[in-house]
C-alpha cells in the first residue's frame, strides 16, 4: 500500500481529474439515456479527452485549449441546428463538457501567456455559458445557463489566483538567488584580497631576493603567477555566477567543515537524534575556496529544514565524505509524512533554492526529496578539481 501511494503521489493531479470525468460522464449517461437523447457523457468524453492531451510532453496548451473549445462550440453549433441523431427533443447539457472546459481555463490562465490565457478564457465563456442554450436544455436552459457563468468565473478566479502565487514564488526564488549572489560576490572581496595580499608580499620578497639570491627570484615570480591566476579565475567564475551563466563555479571561503561538529552539537546538544559520520581528518583536508563553505551550508539547510518540517524527526543521518574527486554531503531524516509538500519543483523551499544556485555556481550538483518511505534525504556532490 505505502509503495502504491508512492507511485501514485507524482500523479495526483491526474487521478483526481480522471475521477471527476468519471464520475460526471456517469451523470450524464444516467441523466441522458432514459429520454432517448445522444449520451451526454460521449459529447463531454470528446471535450475531456482533448483536454487531457495537455499532460502530453511538448504539447501547446494554448493550441489544446483553443481546441477544446472549438469543439464544445461545433457541438452547439450542430446541436441547435438539430444535424446530431439524437437531439430531435431537446439536447442535453453534458457536465464532463463543463467540469473539462473549466478545467483547461485553470491551466491556460495558470500557465500560459496573458494575452492568450484571456482570449481562451473569453471563447470558453461563450462555450460553457452558451451551450445550456444552445442545446434547448428545457425548461432549466436560464438556470444552468447562470450556474455555468458562475462556474466559469470560478475557474477564472482560481486560474488568475494559482498564477499569482507562481508568479510570487517565482519572484521569492530570484529574490533569494539574488541574495546569494550577493553574498558570493561579498566573499568574492576576500578570495581577491587574500590573493592580492599575497602577490604584493611575493613580489616584496622578490625585490629583496634579487639583491640577495638572484637564484630565488624564479620561485618568487612562480608564487606571483600562481596567486594572480587564482585571482583571476575566482574573478571569471563569479562573473558567470553573477550574470547567470554557468560556469566553473565560485569559490568562496566561508565556514570550513571544522565546524560541522559544532553545527551538529547546537542542533542536538543531547547528542540524542543526530549521528555524524564522514571521514576521518576530512575537517583538516585542504579544499578548493568555497567548497568546503558550501558544503557546511549545505549540511545547515538541510539541519533547518528538519526542524522547520519534521519537528518529529527520531533520526537524522548527516554524513560529509571525499569520494572520486568530489566532496559528497547527505542529510537524511525520519519524521516526514507519507505525502510532504515539496515546493518549486520538488528542491526544496527558498533555503534550498539558494543552496542550488551555490552548489551549481561550484559545477556541482544538489538534490532533495524522498529517499524511502517518510525518509527525506539531501545529497550534494561537489567536484574538487581545483584541490591542492
Amino acid at each position: 500500500m505505502i509503495d502504491l501511494l508512492r507511485r501514485v503521489r507524482p500523479h495526483l493531479g491526474l487521478v483526481a481529474e480522471l475521477a471527476g470525468y468519471g464520475f460526471w460522464m456517469l451523470i450524464d449517461a444516467m441523466a441522458s439515456l432514459p429520454f432517448g437523447y445522444l449520451p451526454g457523457g460521449l459529447t463531454g468524453g470528446l471535450v475531456a479527452l482533448v483536454v487531457l492531451l495537455r499532460r502530453v510532453a511538448g504539447t501547446d496548451l494554448v493550441r489544446i485549449a483553443t481546441v477544446a473549445v472549438g469543439v464544445s462550440v461545433i457541438l452547439s453549433v450542430l446541436a441547435r441546428a438539430s444535424f446530431l441523431p439524437g437531439f430531435d427533443r431537446g439536447t442535453f447539457l453534458s457536465f464532463t463538457e463543463q467540469l473539462a472546459l473549466a478545467i483547461v481555463v485553470v491551466a491556460v490562465l495558470r500557465q500560459a501567456a496573458l494575452r492568450p490565457a484571456l482570449a481562451v478564457a473569453g471563447a470558453a465563456a461563450v462555450a460553457i455559458v452558451g451551450s445550456p442554450l444552445a442545446r434547448d436544455v428545457v425548461p432549466l436552459g436560464d438556470v444552468l445557463a447562470a450556474l455555468s457563468g458562475l462556474g466559469w468565473g470560478g475557474a477564472v478566479a482560481i486560474g488568475l489566483v494559482l498564477r499569482e502565487a507562481d508568479t510570487r514564488r517565482r519572484v521569492a526564488v530570484d529574490d533569494v538567488r539574488a541574495a546569494e549572489r550577493m553574498e558570493l560576490a561579498r566573499e568574492l572581496h576576500d578570495v581577491v584580497a587574500h590573493h592580492v595580499t599575497g602577490i604584493v608580499v611575493a613580489a616584496q620578497a622578490a625585490a629583496v631576493v634579487a639583491r640577495s639570491s638572484p637564484d630565488d627570484v624564479d620561485r618568487a615570480l612562480s608564487a606571483i603567477e600562481t596567486a594572480g591566476a587564482d585571482a583571476l579565475a575566482a574573478m571569471r567564475s563569479m562573473v558567470g555566477v553573477l550574470r547567470g551563466q554557468d560556469s566553473d563555479g565560485a569559490r568562496t571561503p566561508g565556514a570550513e567543515l571544522r565546524e560541522v561538529p559544532m553545527l551538529v552539537r547546537r542542533f542536538d546538544p543531547d547528542a540524542r537524534l543526530v549521528r555524524l559520520t564522514g571521514d576521518p581528518g576530512l575537517e583538516h583536508a585542504v579544499l578548493p575556496a568555497g567548497v568546503a563553505a558550501t558544503g557546511y551550508r549545505v549540511v545547515q539547510e538541510a539541519l533547518t529544514n528538519v526542524r522547520r518540517h519534521a519537528p518529529d524527526a527520531a533520526s537524522v543521518e548527516v554524513d560529509v565524505r571525499i569520494r572520486e574527486g568530489a566532496l559528497l554531503v547527505a542529510v537524511r531524516n525520519d519524521g516526514v509524512p507519507m505525502l510532504p509538500h515539496t515546493p518549486h519543483g520538488g528542491t526544496g523551499g527558498f533555503g534550498l533554492a539558494g543552496m542550488a544556485e551555490r552548489v551549481t555556481a561550484l559545477d556541482g550538483r544538489l538534490t532533495a526529496g524522498p529517499s524511502a518511505p517518510g525518509v527525506w534525504t539531501v545529497e550534494a556532490r561537489l567536484p574538487l578539481r581545483d584541490a591542492r
